[in-house]
């Protein structure tokens, strides 16, 4: 993959977790850059999905919520990197591999806030049911997006 490719997506995970971004209880905030990160990966593959995923989402969280920002290029760059495990045109993957992606996602971001000074458990189970929402939007979204953009690149 180009690297201007992958800078783009990187630039559209940033622009699409700020965009939509609804606080939360614990600190955090919903956002819909998980969609543009399993595209990423699915897209790009696990390199592209690893830094478009983990740089794009802590730039975004460096602009409003900096405490996140570790967490963040960690628990994203992983789940980019996972989607981008699947391989193209092998249908079960492209499925399998973004669910284990946003599990990846849940746990990845309960066990940073459980662990990182000044968020603890409380946090933790805060912002779970929020994340698991914005997990399944990502998901869906994520493979939604991949789909089309496979149907209308191949007419």
């Amino acid at each position: 993959m180009k690297w201007y490719l992958i800078v783009g997506l990187t630039v559209m995970v940033m622009i699409a977790t700020v965009l939509v971004r609804i606080p939360v209880p614990g600190g955090g905030y919903f956002n819909l850059g998980d969609v543009v990160i399993i595209f990423s990966g699915l897209f790009g593959g696990w390199k592209a999905g690893l830094i478009a995923g983990g740089i794009g989402s802590a730039l975004a969280d460096l602009i409003g919520f900096p405490v996140f920002a570790p967490i963040t290029l960690i628990v994203k760059g992983l789940e980019g990197l996972v989607a981008g495990l699947a391989k193209p045109g092998i249908k079960w993957q492209i499925y399998f591999f973004p669910a284990i992606a946003v599990l990846i996602m849940i746990a990845g971001y309960f066990l940073g806030c459980w662990l990182f000074p000044n968020l603890g458990l409380a946090v933790a189970i805060a912002d779970l049911p929020v994340n698991i929402i914005q997990a399944v939007a990502g998901y869906i979204g994520g493979i939604a997006l991949h789909l089309a953009y496979t149907k209308i690149s191949s007419t």
